[in-house]
């Protein structure tokens, strides 16, 4: 992360602390930490002040977080080498004594934050939810650029895992080669753990991939994404082995107009529930709305699963810069399921797709 990214970030936060009447937060959920600081490792706090922001750690991570912090931000750095929650505690009373921060409700739990009442003498705490998490929602160039290439790297992966398929082929043989070559081709490795789903199973949206083996005939539902540079990717395909039934291309292609019917409505200043109401018409329209089991989507960036959300009661507007996913999807127990899914960046007009891979009908793999 560059110094100039990293102060405007923190600079952000403290508009924000002045919004909420508060003087400081103390910030603990991982990705925030990495969002407002670069470091990559499983312990670090970081205390954002008025003037001043102290991040600290333990003596594991001390080279490490001198290697990446962002250099010439101003943040403080603290190592503490052993008693480290005594530590954390004398750091926040030293810096907040009198004052009233905020601390991330939904990541720290009540036996740390009990200890931090009693440990933080004076200091006077507030729950908070997403404070952070508002300002990652609407990414920079060089965070849409991350996503881009972990997106392009599982695309790739794809197309070279689906050239091996057969009948006969097992879930978890596909799983595993779709995540190695993901990481050959440059991924630090799979956003999630990848689904692969055959046959009847495809109708389970986030079936745990097994050791079924492919049929002739079989719906083939995959679902992954490559973590590059700490972004996520997030892509869903449906594949027929060998040719496709009447009825499995009709449903694909439900799935396939309501996807663009979501599309459409995606633009800076719609919600993500208009942009679900959309997906909901389009199932409506042909009477499946009770088979579309899911919302539309969901934001993507150092997680997964993050702000914003497209579904029912999703009031956010949106905003350019955002990434999201577009995933409608069908499932109809023991036959099967369709689901096909895009990563792409709001505009002010058309959204614009993260990858470009083919969606425009239902793929057969050799049979």
């Amino acid at each position: 992360m560059t110094p100039s990214a990293a102060s405007r970030r923190l600079d952000r936060v403290r508009v924000d602390l002045v919004n909420h009447d508060l003087q400081g937060l103390l910030v603990s959920h991982l990705p925030n930490v990495r969002y407002l600081t670069g470091f990559t490792g499983s312990n670090g706090w970081l205390a954002v002040g008025e003037h001043r922001a102290v991040f600290i750690t333990d003596g594991r991570y001390e080279q490490q977080a001198e290697e990446e912090l962002a250099a010439d931000a101003g943040i403080h750095m603290l190592v503490l080498r052993e008693q480290f929650q005594e530590g954390l505690a004398k750091c926040i009373t030293e810096v907040f004594r009198g004052a009233t921060i905020g601390f991330e409700g939904p990541y720290v739990s009540y036996a740390n934050w009990t200890r931090l009442v009693e440990d933080c003498d004076g200091v006077n705490w507030e729950a908070k939810t997403g404070l952070v998490e508002k300002l990652r929602a609407v990414k920079d160039d060089d965070e849409i650029a991350a996503i881009s290439k972990a997106a392009e790297i599982a695309a790739e992966a794809l197309l070279e895992t689906m050239s091996l398929v057969r009948p006969g082929t097992c879930e978890l043989d596909i799983a595993s080669e779709l995540d190695y070559r993901m990481v050959r081709l440059g991924a630090s490795g799979p956003a999630f753990e990848t689904i692969v789903a055959s046959g009847p199973r495809t109708a389970l949206p986030h079936a745990a991939t097994g050791r079924r083996n492919l049929c002739e005939g079989d719906l083939l539902l995959c679902d992954f994404g490559a973590r590059w540079a700490g972004y996520c990717s997030d892509l869903s395909r449906t594949f027929v082995i060998g040719q496709a039934t009447q009825r499995q291309r009709e449903v694909y292609g439900a799935v396939l107009e309501a996807q663009r019917a979501a599309l459409a409505a995606l633009r800076a200043g719609a919600t993500g529930a208009e942009v679900d109401a959309a997906t909901r018409r389009s199932f409506e329209s042909r009477g499946l709305e009770e088979r579309f089991s899911h919302s539309t989507g969901h934001g993507l960036g150092l997680e997964v699963h993050e702000g914003p959300r497209l579904g029912r009661r999703a009031e956010e507007v949106l905003e350019a810069s955002m990434v999201v996913t577009v995933e409608p999807g069908l499932y109809f127990p023991g036959w099967g399921g369709v689901r096909i899914e895009e990563d792409v960046v709001v505009t002010e007009d058309r959204p614009r797709l993260v990858v470009d891979l083919e969606t425009d009908q239902l793929r057969a793999l050799p049979g």
